[in-house]
């Protein structure tokens, strides 16, 4: 069963066309589209200073079918949503 949390994530992320996969306290979160990847590795970096989340894995192939999918953990899920619903 999905956690809240992860659902209410979802939700705020649902116009961004993008999967949502939480791993123990690693998050998984792959864009299907380029500007979307870009607006989130932008305000990553703003996360990590408010310590919501921490170690940004990226890995963005290059090419236009290319999925760009984020790795990183995950200190305050419920800050790391109230930060995404401001951006």
């Amino acid at each position: 069963m999905e956690s809240d949390e992860i659902n209410r994530l979802r939700e705020v992320l649902k116009n961004r066309n993008c999967t949502v996969e939480k791993h123990s306290s690693v998050m998984e979160i792959t864009f299907f589209k380029s500007e979307d990847a870009d607006w989130f590795e932008k305000v990553f970096e703003d996360y990590q200073q408010e310590s919501a989340v921490s170690c940004l894995m990226s890995m963005r192939p290059p090419g236009e079918n290319a999925r760009h999918k984020f790795v990183f953990n995950v200190k305050d899920l419920e800050k790391f949503i109230e930060l995404l619903e401001q951006s």
